[in-house]
């Protein structure tokens, strides 16, 4: 027993004081002066997109971001497409319009995409017991879940800190584990007990869009990747859209870091195969605002589908959940653009919305659907209040609704 306590205390030891070792070095200041890039794709908006640029470039210094890259899509087709900054430090590599960030939990409203196809097609019910798509459920509490309740976060479903399967908890904490397939991954919290009865209550967890994600591969008959390629990637000709393997090279994927007073050093090695669905896929600022963009195509995606997936669901008592959670996205009105208080719009508008928070990476998506406009919006570092980075889309966008919906401006008297 002593032996094996002294151990213990040995790998305790060894593990503080990489921490500290990783900690006190590898840092690097970052640059005041950095390159950048900006595509134009609608002449129209020229001015508007020179305005966009500078303001990026702008919060990019002002927010000490390592890169940050934006998109803006208006009825279906780019308008601009800005970078600034670098995706690598040490090389000096710059980020560009093509560079890829880890896009955190706006994945949910990626796999959302592929669900809803999925429902166009009929493979799948949304209000089916998932146990009709896979009967060899690993925890038999969730037979009588319903893909809506998994994809609104309304099954009962821990979270990453309620999580009771003890191993899993720690595996999902540490992020080392690879996993090949969306049903292996199941097994970090198969043994966790339930929060509370399904349509209950309201708890919001990537456990439910992972396991989302695998009835869905039973359900269509085909891993789920392959799937979201093939239903998502492939149709909307996606190419930067992927899952962020890490053994695989990207050569447009950025690096991520952690930033302090100025200087950034480089996250340690993590695998995200464990929530592929909800969490662990890579892709570009064009590429997810094209992929918003595709969900005002009827011909892609139904109306009537879209309005399903848009709609806040209520719980079981009536009341709508507490986030105005829809399926795979928020939604909700307002009367200022995201973490932009201090300037109110003229009325209330409504906006369809996912955010992602990852290692070391940031990601915005915001549809308005008034004006079929979409923002997406990236950086490989992570601040500490969103808001700091969420918000500085409001200033990207003021250029184009001064050209698109300038109403929308003007002062409430």
């Amino acid at each position: 027993m002593k032996k094996v306590l002294l151990s213990l205390l040995g790998l305790v030891s060894v593990l503080v004081l990489g921490i500290i070792v990783y900690w006190f070095s590898g840092w690097l200041p970052l640059p005041t002066k950095v390159p950048q890039q900006s595509e134009v794709y609608q002449q129209d908006f020229q001015q508007a997109s020179e305005q966009a640029m500078a303001e990026l470039m702008l919060a990019q210094q002002q927010q000490q971001l390592p890169a940050l890259t934006a998109a803006v899509a208006w009825r279906g087709k780019l308008i601009w497409v800005g970078a600034a900054g670098y995706a690598d430090l040490a090389s000096q590599t710059a980020a560009t319009v093509q560079s890829q960030f880890r896009i955190g939990s706006t994945s949910k409203a990626v796999t959302a995409t592929s669900l809803a196809r999925a429902v166009a097609a009929g493979s799948v019910d949304l209000d089916s017991p998932i146990s009709r798509y896979m009967p060899d459920l690993p925890n038999p509490a969730w037979k009588d879940f319903t893909l809506r309740q998994l994809m609104s976060h309304t099954a009962g479903m821990p979270g990453y800190g309620e999580n009771t399967d003890r191993l899993g908890a720690i595996r999902t904490l540490l992020k080392q584990r690879n996993f090949s397939d969306v049903e292996q991954a199941l097994t970090l919290f198969d043994e966790s007990a339930l929060l509370f009865s399904p349509g209950t209550g309201f708890h919001y967890s990537s456990f439910d869009v992972n396991l989302a994600s695998a009835v869905l591969q039973n359900a269509v008959k085909q891993p789920f990747l392959q799937y979201l390629s093939q239903s998502v990637s492939q149709p909307l000709q996606l190419g930067s859209l992927s899952a962020d393997y890490p053994e695989q090279f990207f050569p447009n994927r950025a690096n991520f870091y952690l930033t302090h007073d100025g200087y950034a050093k480089a996250h340690w090695p993590v695998n995200l195969s464990q929530k592929w669905a909800s969490g662990g896929l890579i892709a570009s600022s064009a590429d997810l605002a094209r992929l918003g963009s595709a969900w005002f195509d009827p011909d892609f995606i139904p109306t009537a589908i879209q309005q399903e997936f848009w709609t806040a669901q209520k719980l079981s008592n009536g009341d709508v959940n507490e986030q105005f959670y829809a399926l795979g996205w928020r939604h909700f009105s307002q009367d200022y653009l995201f973490c932009d208080k201090t300037t109110p719009l003229s009325q209330t508008v409504s906006f369809v919305h996912h955010g992602g928070v990852s290692d070391s990476a940031q990601s915005w998506l915001v549809l308005y659907p008034e004006l079929q406009l979409v923002v997406a919006m990236n950086t490989n570092t992570v601040k500490e209040k969103y808001c700091d980075f969420a918000g500085q889309a409001a200033r990207i966008t003021r250029p184009f609704l001064q050209q698109i919906a300038p109403d929308w401006l003007v002062p409430k008297l």
